[in-house]
Parts: C-alpha cells; sequence; structure tokens
C-alpha cells in the first residue's frame, strides 16, 4: 500500500526574475487517501554563497539565506475507481536575509503569492499500478511587492502552471517519479525604481527520483532536476539571464502514525547558469490527514 501524500512546492521570490515553480517531493503524485483532506505545513532553510551570470561566478561572497513557510491544504475528491481530483490551496511567507557583497539588495519579509491548484490522479491498470497526475495551478499577485524593493516575496504578475507526471512502480518497493512542468507568466509593469515593464518567456523544469520503500512507513528517495528557459527583457531590453540549473535531493518521508507523516530532505544546486547557487537546502514538511 502506498502511503505517499501529494504535496510540493518551490518559495519563490524576485531578484531580476523569478527562478522557482512549483518543485516536487518524491511520492507527491501518490493521490491523499479518497475522501480525506490534507494539511501541509512547511518549512524550508537555504543558503547561498556564489553569484552567476552567463555561467561565470561573479562573486563567492553574494550571500542569501533564506527562511520560509508555506502552509497547503489538498482536499481529495474521488471521480471514480482509481481516478482522483485534488483541488488545493498554497500560501507561502518568510524572510529572506543577505550578507556580502549581496548586503546592498538588503532583506525582506513578507507573504508571497497564493497558488490555486487543481490536479487529476489516474492509476492505471499495470501490474503494480502505475500513476498518471497532471496539474493545473494559478499563481495570483497577491503577495509582499514593492518595485523599489530588489527582493520580494510577490512577483506583481499572474504565472500559470501545467504540471505532468508519471509514476512507475517497479514492485511494491521500488518506484520511479518523474514530472515536468511549464510555467508561463503576465507581464510585470510596474517593476523596479523606474516602474518598466517586465517580460519573461516560458520556464521548463524536469525532475526525476528513483523512491525505495524501506517500511510499510517510511521511504527514501534520491534524485535532482533541471530548470531552463524564463529568458526575461525589461523595458524592452533582453536581460540575457535564461536559466540553466540543474540539483540534487535526498528524502525521507515517515508516517508517525496512520494521519500524521514527517518529511525531511536534504538538497543543493549542482550548476548555476543565472543566478544564486545554493550551497545547501534543509526542507520539513508535516502532514495531517482529516
Amino acid at each position: 500500500m502506498k502511503k505517499s501524500i501529494a504535496a510540493g512546492f518551490c518559495l519563490p521570490f524576485a531578484f531580476v526574475d523569478a527562478t522557482c515553480a512549483l518543485e516536487t517531493a518524491p511520492g507527491d503524485y501518490e493521490p491523499v487517501p479518497a475522501g480525506k483532506t490534507a494539511l501541509l505545513m512547511y518549512y524550508q532553510h537555504a543558503r547561498s554563497a556564489s553569484f552567476y551570470r552567463s555561467g561565470h561566478r561573479v562573486s563567492d561572497d553574494f550571500r542569501l539565506r533564506s527562511d520560509m513557510g508555506l502552509l497547503r491544504l489538498v482536499q481529495s475528491v474521488p471521480l471514480s475507481d482509481g481516478l482522483y481530483w485534488e483541488p488545493q490551496a498554497i500560501l507561502p511567507f518568510g524572510h529572506l536575509r543577505t550578507g556580502g557583497d549581496a548586503r546592498v539588495l538588503g532583506n525582506e519579509s513578507g507573504v508571497g503569492d497564493l497558488n490555486l491548484g487543481s490536479v487529476v490522479k489516474i492509476r492505471l491498470p499495470t501490474r503494480h499500478g502505475d500513476m498518471l497526475g497532471l496539474g493545473v495551478f494559478v499563481q495570483a499577485p497577491t503577495g509582499s511587492y514593492d518595485r523599489d524593493d530588489a527582493l520580494n516575496l510577490g512577483e506583481n504578475r499572474w504565472r500559470l502552471v501545467l504540471q505532468g507526471a508519471y509514476v512507475h512502480h517497479f514492485d511494491e518497493r521500488w518506484s520511479l517519479d518523474t514530472v515536468a512542468d511549464v510555467s508561463g507568466f503576465s507581464r510585470n509593469d510596474d517593476f523596479g525604481p523606474n516602474g518598466s515593464t517586465q517580460r519573461q518567456k516560458a520556464r521548463y523544469e524536469y525532475q526525476t527520483f528513483l523512491r525505495y520503500q524501506w517500511a510499510p512507513a517510511t521511504s527514501l528517495g534520491i534524485g535532482g532536476g533541471y530548470v531552463t528557459g524564463a529568458r526575461s527583457s525589461v523595458a524592452g531590453d533582453d536581460q540575457g539571464d535564461e536559466l540553466r540549473t540543474s540539483y540534487a535531493r535526498l528524502t525521507l518521508t515517515h508516517f508517525l502514525v496512520p494521519d500524521v507523516q514527517v518529511q525531511v530532505q536534504l538538497g543543493r544546486d549542482m550548476a548555476v547558469e543565472q543566478g544564486f547557487k545554493e550551497r545547501g537546502r534543509l526542507n520539513l514538511r508535516l502532514v495531517k490527514l482529516f
């Protein structure tokens, strides 16, 4: 019996462009138990010390520390045998702190943009019940934003994310999660001190995780992802800032009791073309089923 619960996130902040979307964790596209509501609470701590432009490190003392939280509510609606609909709402909040050469960017605290999602999950008639998932997420410009701030938790624009996933179960213990998504953005007509128009091309992300069900209540996952695209322009000037980022993740998920799950994930960036390079990340997640 699969015990993983749907939940995945990436906490976005704006520095020239937004670099995050809806990063997932191993088991996120297994269904929430039919008819149940899942309340998910996240904490993320990440540190960066290097900054890159066009693949070149321009500073090794460009420090950013993020301490972020997130609330997520997911409702599982069974549509038929093996078909699940999961509407959900996601709200990030937290604090960004800079140091070293990045100190001029200042610090930022507040609430991020509200994200509303609709996910459909289908259990396929394969030998071990593979899963197919399709998600649509709309991010509204509701978060903290000030055009005079270099760091913002809100983006001051709409974002649409389309996400697809396939989970292949090799047997009762081994699974492979594969997730891909594309993000599209509306214009930000109040970007920077001059209130310029920012446009951004589509952003693409691919993730894969090998998952092992170590015990009935405990699973381990290892994998990572790759991000590309999101080239932006400001007031018609091409910023030459297309993303090419690869990252690694190690995840432990455990049910304390049948309706309470905890997850610990460690990660770091492996290669960065543009922006901050994370040297370390800790994600904690608590899930309560009702």
